[in-house]
């Protein structure tokens, strides 16, 4: 049977119910009808919209990730990478830029390779690697940055790239809370090395954390300040620039802007740079395209989203994460569009081939897979789905 707790719709029911909300009280003070909302409860439909996720948390008066965290995610235990997340929370809150932290046993030069190191085994979804490598790292890197030596600078450098991985790695987890105050560490940093791009990179990171956080106008805000810091006279500011006015025309769709024109400025940046992969941020030609898909599924039109992925070529998407994310996005797409089940599981599995941690516990896979299953049960197929459901640990034998 399924595990009732692991769908979103169960954790909107128990929240209504600890509230003593009926139906209709959620659903009108949530923009929606008491029908569509029951469905979102029963699982009988998916949740497809940052904003509809949005508007149900603040009708509850709880904040996005408590409906979307990995709080109740059933086989969390079970994953290598989330059992490193209390190592991180340990090495996030033992540690501060105000005060000294001892001495690394690891020379500057080394803590920058191994931060190299992490920044690229996570865009290549190696979730187990980064896992373990950052808690040591970011004690290393926080004991010289506070040590009174000529290694201080590139330490705070070197920090800057780790918190930034670190704080994606948190949210691809769920774990968003906590990737905001590695967020927060890392623009400390930042604004201790006064860099232009070292802050604005430093933002991005704070306002996907803010993202994740269902926080979208502080990080509409801190995404433009981000880019207005910026002089485009190099192909790292470039890149750092233009992942922020994308990031910040994003969240300000999600309040009906139009976000034409920061997609445009974006394609005609990518058109005149060789990527330098700055931060690590894969800003390139292709992950235009890539926003502007995330973006049509949050205005809710899946025949634009599914002609924009159609546009998407994956051999040219540059990272595994980023190709993971485009495979479920393109299964939101087709499915919002109620193409054939078989088809998004397709789809579903690639992203999983590439990235299985991270793809079994994303929130839209994860609610995709759940409506389908539900459907699945009025006949006898289904085997890949259920196969599929229950790697997410959401078929469970009583």
């Amino acid at each position: 049977m399924d595990n009732d707790s692991d769908r979103i719709g169960a954790e909107i029911r128990r929240l209504r119910k600890w509230r003593g909300m009926t139906l209709d009280a959620l659903a009108g003070q949530a923009g929606m009808s008491k029908g569509y909302l029951s469905k979102i409860e029963n699982g009988t439909t998916n949740l497809e919209r940052r904003a509809t996720i949005k508007a149900l948390a603040d009708a509850l008066r709880v904040s996005v990730v408590d409906l979307t965290g990995d709080h109740f995610i059933a086989d969390r235990a079970n994953s290598d990478a989330h059992a490193a997340i209390p190592d991180i929370r340990i090495a996030l809150m033992a540690t501060t830029l105000d005060l000294p932290h001892g001495q690394s046993k690891r020379p500057v030069e080394e803590l920058a390779l191994e931060t190299q190191r992490l920044a690229e085994a996570r865009i290549n979804c190696q979730d187990t690697v980064v896992g373990r490598g950052l808690p040591p790292l970011l004690t290393d890197l926080h004991a010289t940055a506070t040590a009174d030596t000529n290694d201080r600078r590139p330490a705070l450098q070197s920090l800057v790239q780790a918190t930034n991985s670190t704080a994606h790695f948190l949210k691809n987890l769920g774990a968003v809370d906590l990737a905001w105050v590695a967020a927060e560490r890392g623009h400390q940093a930042a604004q201790l090395l006064e860099d232009p791009i070292y802050i604005a990179a430093a933002d991005y990171a704070r306002a996907q954390a803010l993202v994740g956080l269902g926080a979208y106008e502080r990080a509409d805000a801190i995404a433009r300040n981000a880019a207005s810091l910026l002089t485009l006279d190099s192909a790292p500011a470039i890149e750092i620039y233009a992942q922020n006015i994308l990031t910040a025309a994003f969240c300000s769709s999600l309040g009906g802007d139009d976000p034409a024109d920061a997609i445009e400025e974006a394609r005609e940046l990518s058109e005149k740079i060789e990527t330098t992969n700055a931060f690590w941020l894969n800003f390139s030609r292709s992950n235009v395209n890539l926003w502007r898909l995330s973006m049509a599924l949050e205005a809710g039109d899946h025949v634009k989203a599914a002609e924009v992925a159609a546009l998407v070529d994956p051999k040219d998407i540059p990272s595994k994460t980023r190709k993971l994310r485009f495979y479920i996005d393109n299964a939101r797409a087709l499915h919002g569009l109620r193409r054939n089940d078989g088809d998004v599981v397709q789809l579903l599995h690639k992203a999983e081939k590439l990235g299985a941690t991270r793809a079994r516990h994303n929130v839209w896979a994860r609610e995709i897979v759940t409506e389908m299953l539900l459907r699945a049960r009025r006949d006898a197929g289904g085997r890949e789905l259920r196969s599929l459901a229950d790697r997410m640990g959401l078929l469970h034998a009583t």
